[in-house]
């Protein structure tokens, strides 16, 4: 599939500077604005990944009408945790325009006009755990928080983000009663995001294990193609400090290298997972199941095999 990255319009600030309402890091960027049906998010825990898939769903909510923007976690109070972040992207939104109009010396009003952030919530319907944009009186837009229920996932009818797929018990379900959505509208999107899962024998862990171990640390993140064939964007400790977030030591708050970082942490194991974005191995097979079963599936008829039937100790 050709992909094609969109060209980001930033709007006029006054005395002709440009500034975006927005200000997304290096990585957010790299995958808010890049075209493509179908992308698989790999960030390290707390790179703003929430946040980023929340201003996705309102911009598409925004250019269209009548659209379903569809989001389920690995349970319902993370899933809630989306609705917050699109309050937030409001909220920030409506300052600028308030700062905006202060400064052109024009009346600048709306319905969340000295509420916090709590009170946006509510705005948002934040306990129906859905939120409308309205184009005009009688149409709108809309996000949901579902449950990530193969049940009932084929009855979705829009764009489909999906969060912390490493811990989806039943992923592999889920994507089977999803992916005849995208074939019956070429428009839909889709965006998943996780950290490698814990267990090994999980489906995602094959689905989208990079092809290298070692990448060059970018500002922006990198791409690569998984063995699902869905395109993935990739960015551990190394491209998030680049990007700015940097770690911090766990005392005295001071920022360090994610190599201090990671000789401070008590569970080396957890840390490559979630902050070098590492797929381990689990248990005490140093090959996963189902790592064999494809190299032997890709090997039929082009090995050679040894018969042993002595043991020769020396």
């Amino acid at each position: 599939m050709a992909t094609t990255k969109r060209t980001q319009t930033k709007p006029a600030a006054p005395g002709g500077k440009i500034e975006p309402l927005i200000k997304f890091r290096g990585p957010q960027s790299a995958v808010f604005w890049y075209v493509i049906r179908i992308l698989f998010l790999l960030w390290r825990r707390q790179m703003g990944k929430s946040f980023t898939l929340a201003c996705k769903a309102l911009d598409r909510m925004m250019e269209r009408r009548n659209h379903l923007c569809v989001f389920c976690s690995a349970s319902i109070p993370l899933g809630s945790e989306f609705i917050r972040k699109e309050a937030e992207v409001w909220q920030k939104v409506m300052e600028k325009y308030r700062a905006a109009a202060k400064q052109r010396e024009q009346l600048f009003e709306s319905n969340a006009d000295g509420l916090d952030l709590d009170a946006i919530c509510d705005l948002f319907e934040h306990e129906k755990l859905e939120t409308k944009i309205w184009h005009d009186r009688t149409t709108y837009s809309r996000s949901r928080v579902v449950a990530p229920n193969p049940a009932t996932a084929v009855g979705w009818t829009g764009d489909v983000f999906l969060d912390e797929v490493g811990r989806m018990p039943d992923l592999k379900d889920l994507l089977e009663a999803v992916m005849p959505i995208f074939e019956s509208n070429p428009e839909f999107i889709m965006r998943m995001a996780t950290t490698p899962p814990p267990d090994d024998s999980h489906y995602s862990f094959e689905l989208f294990q990079p092809p290298l171990d070692e990448f060059v640390a970018k500002p922006e993140g990198n791409f690569y193609d998984s063995p699902s064939g869905i395109l993935v964007h990739r960015c551990d400790a190394w491209d998030a400090e680049l990007a700015g977030v940097r770690l911090h030591h766990p005392k005295s708050g001071e920022p360090i290298t994610p190599e201090q970082h990671r000789a401070l942490s008590f569970d080396k194991r957890g840390w490559d997972r979630n902050y070098a974005l590492k797929f381990l191995v689990g248990g005490t097979a140093a090959i996963s199941v189902p790592a064999l079963m494809r190299a032997m599936a890709d090997g039929k008829d082009k090995g050679v095999a040894v018969d042993v039937t002595e043991v020769i100790r020396l």
